[in-house]
């Protein structure tokens, strides 16, 4: 089995590319099915870019983006030394209401929620961890589980 690997990129635009690069690579040398690769390529950069507009603390910011290959799941841990914020504790947002009359926010997180089989927070040493994890057996090899 492939060992964990952890790329530490800028909260910026170009860091998010990087970081993107580095999990594609990374889930192709643990050979993971390729719908589990592309969720969590689309968990990735939408986990990253709200860290970017929303959470870092100024220049020279950092993420730190851990991918750990398990027996028969891959996980990705996202950290941050933002501010405390747990994104899991939202509620779901209404989609139901005409757009004018919706309050602004919370799709991004209902994403990540839809496409990873499970999500979890922590806020270790000043730092938000947000991991997600894919299945990659037969049961986890396209369909998106919500928790």
């Amino acid at each position: 089995m492939a060992d964990a690997e952890t790329v530490t990129v800028p909260a910026t635009t170009a860091g998010i590319q990087t970081a993107l690069d580095a999990l594609d690579a990374f889930s192709h040398r643990v050979h993971a099915p390729d719908p589990v690769r592309r969720r969590m390529l689309t968990v990735l950069d939408e986990v990253l870019s709200n860290v970017v507009r929303h959470g870092t603390v100024g220049p020279g910011s950092s993420i730190v983006v851990t991918a750990t290959p398990g027996v028969d799941d891959v996980s990705v841990d996202v950290a941050d030394a933002s501010a405390p914020f747990d994104p899991l504790s939202l509620p779901p947002p209404d989609t139901t209401s005409p757009l004018d009359a919706r309050r602004a926010g919370g799709l991004g997180i209902a994403l990540v929620r839809a496409l990873a089989d499970q999500v979890r927070y922590e806020r270790r040493d000043d730092w938000n961890h947000l991991t997600m994890i894919w299945r990659t057996t037969p049961d986890g090899d396209g369909e998106a589980h919500a928790d």
